[in-house]
């Protein structure tokens, strides 16, 4: 139930969907002869979607997120237990598609395939819907044999792969000096997601420790970023809206959303 909320509560708060609800009131208003008001609802709608869709501050959000956890070589990270790549930048190999797309978020795989030929972990868990014909077939292109790789193929969101993920390290690692699991994970996500889905794992594995057990370390090793690689001087063409600059603003207000909504609410 919850995961059906959520996906409705985004859909409603969403910048596009605030500002299309204030252009129909203005229609509602206007066609009620209630015009001055009418008129006040379409102003707000006109200066709300200038707002979000202005050039000259359209990386500042994620940027500011991107940078809480700065690019890394895959050489200086540390060794772990698994590697975990949360699945979302991929579009699936279907009958109509050869191969797999690469989205957005498609630096996650490669960032994991990364990682794993430094040697840094046995295994790769990639967790998410639809990863069966997304992430895992790139991460057998780059090289990274089956029996490295973990399938979780159930997860809908962010805090499903971290509870499936929790539960299959819970089942399958054990080492010497950590009986009920992986001591450390290297968590691979964007950049921008990265706050929201540490969370999100460290509460999922603070249920399956035991009392007086070390809870399993999250290493951020984050890929995808956008932001810093857009941040440059101001440009002219910057005064100008832009639809690409809607679409950033939307994802990061949705990801900072996520985060408190899922701090403040969920335990």
């Amino acid at each position: 139930m919850f995961y059906y909320i959520n996906k409705i509560v985004f859909g409603l708060m969403n910048p596009m969907s605030v500002g299309l609800m204030m252009l129909l009131a203005a229609v509602l208003f206007g066609w009620r002869r209630w015009r001055r008001t009418g008129l006040s609802f379409a102003t707000a709608a006109l200066v709300w979607f200038t707002f979000w869709s202005f050039g000259f501050t359209c990386p500042d959000l994620k940027t500011s997120l991107e940078e809480m956890y700065p690019p890394q070589r895959a050489e200086d990270m540390p060794k772990a237990d698994a590697i975990v790549v949360l699945g979302g930048g991929m579009g699936a190999n279907t009958n109509t598609l050869v191969y797999a797309e690469m989205h957005l978020g498609a630096d996650r795989v490669w960032h994991a395939a990364r990682l794993w030929k430094a040697g840094k972990a046995p295994v790769v868990i990639t967790s998410g819907t639809g990863e069966a014909d997304a992430s895992y077939p790139l991460l057998r292109d780059f090289g990274i044999p089956e029996s490295a790789i973990v399938l979780e193929n159930e997860a809908r969101n962010t805090e499903e792969n971290a509870k499936y993920v929790a539960e299959w390290l819970k089942a399958n690692v054990k080492t010497e000096d950590k009986p009920g699991g992986a001591r450390r994970i290297l968590l691979v996500t964007s950049a921008m997601h990265m706050r929201r889905a540490v969370l999100m794992f460290e509460r999922a594995f603070a249920k399956i420790c035991g009392d007086g057990e070390a809870p399993i370390e999250i290493v951020p090793a984050a890929a995808d970023y956008d932001g810093l690689v857009c941040k440059r001087p101001f440009q002219f063409t910057d005064i100008f809206p832009s639809p690409d600059c809607m679409c950033i603003r939307s994802l990061t207000f949705k990801e900072i959303l996520g985060y408190w909504g899922y701090r403040l609410l969920r335990r």
